[in-house]
C-alpha cells in the first residue's frame, strides 16, 4: 500500500508549519490516505495543535519503499539531499519564501537534489520558485479552522496580542506605549507565546488588536487567525501576506505598516490605541472587512480539494 510521509523537524514550539503539516496529514488520513508525519527522534510529537496525526520516527529505522511519496519541508534541505537516490516520488512543501530558511549550498536549487514537485499555500511562493528554481509549484488552499478562530462579541475586551517567535518588536512597542500612561495602560497586553492552540485562539478571541511584526511570511497564516476572530491587525505584511491584506479603500481589512519599519509601527500603534480608547467602534468596518476576507479560508473542502488532486494521481485511498 502507498503511503504518504510528511517529514516534520523535532521543534516543540507553537508554529503554524508544524500545525499545517499535522493538520494535512491528518486531513489526508479522514479522506482514506495512508499518511503520516516522520519526526527524528522517538517519542518525540508534538500535541499543542491538537491534530491526531499517525507518526513515525527516523530513529525506529522506518522503510520506505519506491510506492511511498515522501513530502520534504523546506526547512529540512538535509533530507532532499539524503533522499536523492529514493526512486519514489519527492514532493517539497514550501511555506516560507525566505532563502535563509532554506540553507541550500551555493550553486545548488532544488532540481539539484532531484526535486521537481512542490506544493505550497502562497501564491506569493508560487511564484518566487517558478522564477528562482524553474519550479511550477501547485497551490495548496490555506485553512483557518472556524471552531477556534471566530467571532465572540461577548468575548471581546480593550486587549493587544502579538507573538515573540520570530521578532520582539511588539514587546518593545509594548514597554514604550505603557510608559506613556493613559490611555495605554487601559489595554491588556498579551504575547502569545508558549501556548495550546486552543488557548491562543481564546486570546485572539477576547483581543480588540492583533499586532504583526514578523517580516517573511508565507502566507501569514496568523493574521488570518486574527482577522476571523474579529481582531484589528495593525502591523507588517511580512510580504507573503500581501495576498489578501489591504491597506485602503472599501476593501481595507488591516492598518498596513511598511514592512520591517517598527519606528512607523509605533506611531501607528499609538494612533490606533487612542482612537479606541475614545470609540470603540472606530474601526469597524475594517475589522468587519477582515471577517469577510477569513471566510475565504475557512471551508475545510477547499483545502481537502486541493490535497486530493495532488496526491490522487499518485497514491490511492484505501476505499
Amino acid at each position: 500500500m502507498s503511503r504518504i510521509i510528511y517529514f516534520c523537524p523535532d521543534f516543540p514550539q507553537p508554529s503554524g508549519g508544524i500545525k499545517t503539516l499535522y493538520r494535512h496529514v491528518t486531513r489526508l488520513v479522514e479522506m482514506g490516505f495512508d499518511a503520516h508525519i516522520v519526526h527524528q527522534k522517538h517519542p518525540f510529537r508534538v500535541t499543542w495543535h491538537g491534530y491526531e496525526a499517525p507518526t513515525l520516527w527516523l530513529s525506529g529505522r522506518p522503510r520506505f519503499t519506491p510506492e511511498d511519496v515522501l513530502v520534504i519541508p523546506e526547512v529540512m534541505p538535509q533530507v532532499m539531499q539524503q533522499t536523492a537516490q529514493f526512486s519514489g516520488e519527492r514532493i517539497v512543501i514550501a511555506l516560507s519564501w525566505s532563502p535563509t530558511y532554506w540553507n541550500l549550498p551555493a550553486g545548488q536549487m532544488w532540481p539539484s537534489f532531484g526535486i521537481h514537485r512542490v506544493i505550497t499555500k502562497s501564491p506569493l511562493i508560487q511564484g518566487y520558485l517558478s522564477w528562482s528554481m524553474g519550479i511550477e509549484a501547485t497551490l495548496i488552499h490555506e485553512y483557518v479552522t472556524p471552531e477556534r478562530y471566530h467571532l465572540a462579541v461577548e468575548a471581546k475586551r480593550p486587549k493587544v496580542c502579538y507573538l515573540t517567535r520570530k521578532d520582539r518588536s511588539a514587546a518593545w512597542l509594548q514597554q514604550v506605549l505603557e510608559a506613556k500612561g493613559d490611555p495605554f495602560d487601559r489595554f491588556e497586553w498579551m504575547p502569545l507565546r508558549e501556548l495550546s492552540e486552543d488557548d491562543y485562539a481564546r486570546n485572539l478571541r477576547e483581543a480588540t488588536v492583533y499586532v504583526t511584526t514578523n517580516m517573511q511570511e508565507g502566507m501569514n497564516s496568523s493574521v488570518l487567525e486574527a482577522m476571523a476572530c474579529g481582531c484589528l491587525v495593525v502591523g507588517f505584511s511580512g510580504v507573503g501576506g500581501r495576498v489578501y491584506m489591504k491597506s485602503d479603500g472599501p476593501e481595507q481589512n488591516c492598518v498596513l505598516v511598511e514592512n520591517g519599519n517598527v519606528p512607523a509601527l509605533g506611531r501607528e500603534l499609538e494612533t490606533v490605541l487612542r482612537e479606541l480608547a475614545a470609540r470603540p467602534d472606530a474601526f469597524a468596518t475594517i475589522t468587519a472587512n477582515g471577517l469577510e476576507t477569513a471566510r475565504t479560508y475557512q471551508n475545510a473542502d477547499d483545502e481537502a480539494d486541493s490535497l486530493r488532486s495532488v496526491f490522487s494521481p499518485l497514491v490511492s485511498a484505501q476505499g
